[in-house]
């Protein structure tokens, strides 16, 4: 067959395109698009916080050298061809072995809740600072990142995606992960559970499993302002898309390898308690390892037992992640 010399142009250009769109697809979930040293935006108010002014120099507080020992950046990956904000921070000096890793799910939507030079601080870098590599999604459409987030839909990606990302990253053992995710962020954490067996270990605080059950406690509020905002079609497929999405009915889905620590304050008022008593019955139903720890008194965000939160994941991370201690025997035993 003929082909004159401009369809044979035309081809090859086609078999170029193909050819790239090919590796693009084959290579892009997890891949780092950019990435820079983390900036801080609030720096002055983070800065009286952390650090004290001694003869015109500023030097960290006791509480918070470990900033000094981990390196954090900005990152933009891809994740589902698109373009997601998220962070890093690992330790500053390797010992020759790779290092576990984290990832961390963010609470809130949109802005509310946002990763910000706060929960870099106090939350990533503090992590890091363990041992660990950790890595943390924005989610899609936000903070400069391309899509739109869905509140537990096709956002639940920007998670998954981060394995690839984790697996690629230098110094850092990708056989053991870890998920620590709060508010939303446990919600997100449950979701990925039902998709993956590769999380090793996981920590959910204040989770939302029941978000029917969120939105009665909150007079409807939910509904109005989040899922019908986020979620696509929620007006036609409302009790479909909430109970998708709720954990506590997803219970046998979740991967039965991977241990859960839930901690929930007796006062926490934006995610009931019973959100996660529920959750640790339908875990106990379905045979899924967890421990459940409820404060007595405590908020949301556990803020009343900063310290004492801090010691149980960072001693449940280690045991299964560093130590790789054998999953507990969940069958009735003993005498």
């Amino acid at each position: 067959m003929h082909y004159s010399s401009s369809m044979k142009t035309s081809i090859i250009f086609l078999l170029l395109v193909s050819l790239t769109l090919a590796g693009r697809v084959k290579a892009q979930n997890g891949h780092i698009l950019e990435r820079e040293s983390f900036v801080y935006q609030d720096y002055e108010e983070l800065l009286d916080r952390i650090a004290i002014n001694e003869n015109g120099k500023w030097q960290l507080k006791a509480d918070y050298t470990y900033l000094d020992q981990v390196n954090m950046e900005d990152i933009f990956y891809e994740s589902d061809g698109l373009r997601v904000k998220g962070y890093l921070a690992y330790p500053k000096n390797g010992n020759g072995e790779s290092r576990p890793a984290i990832i961390y799910n963010r609470g809130g939507n949109r802005e509310f809740g946002s990763l910000n030079e706060y929960k870099m601080v106090f939350i990533l870098a503090r992590l890091a600072s363990w041992g660990y590599t950790v890595v943390a999604s924005q989610y899609r459409g936000n903070d400069g990142g391309e899509g739109q987030e869905q509140f537990g839909g096709d956002d639940v990606n920007d998670i998954l995606n981060l394995i690839p990302l984790l697996e690629n990253f230098p110094g850092t053992d990708a056989t053991a992960l870890g998920m620590y995710g709060w508010s939303r962020g446990g919600m997100m954490t449950y979701l990925s559970l039902a998709r993956t067996n590769r999380i090793k270990a996981a920590v959910v605080g204040g989770a939302l499993s029941d978000l029917k059950m969120m939105d009665d406690s909150r007079d409807g509020e939910m509904g109005v302002y989040v899922y019908s905002e986020l979620m696509p079609n929620y007006e036609e497929k409302k009790d479909s898309l909430l109970r998708a999405r709720s954990a506590v009915f997803q219970a046998d889905k979740l991967a039965k390898t991977t241990p859960i620590l839930l901690l929930h304050g007796t006062a926490d008022w934006r995610v009931v308690p019973e959100s996660s008593l529920n959750m640790a019955l339908a875990l106990q139903k379905a045979g899924v390892p967890y421990r459940l720890v409820m404060f007595e008194g405590g908020d949301h965000g556990l803020n009343e037992f900063d310290q004492e939160v801090d010691d149980m994941v960072k001693i449940w991370f280690d045991k299964y992640l560093k130590e790789q201690i054998p999953l507990p025997d969940l069958e009735p035993h003993g005498k």
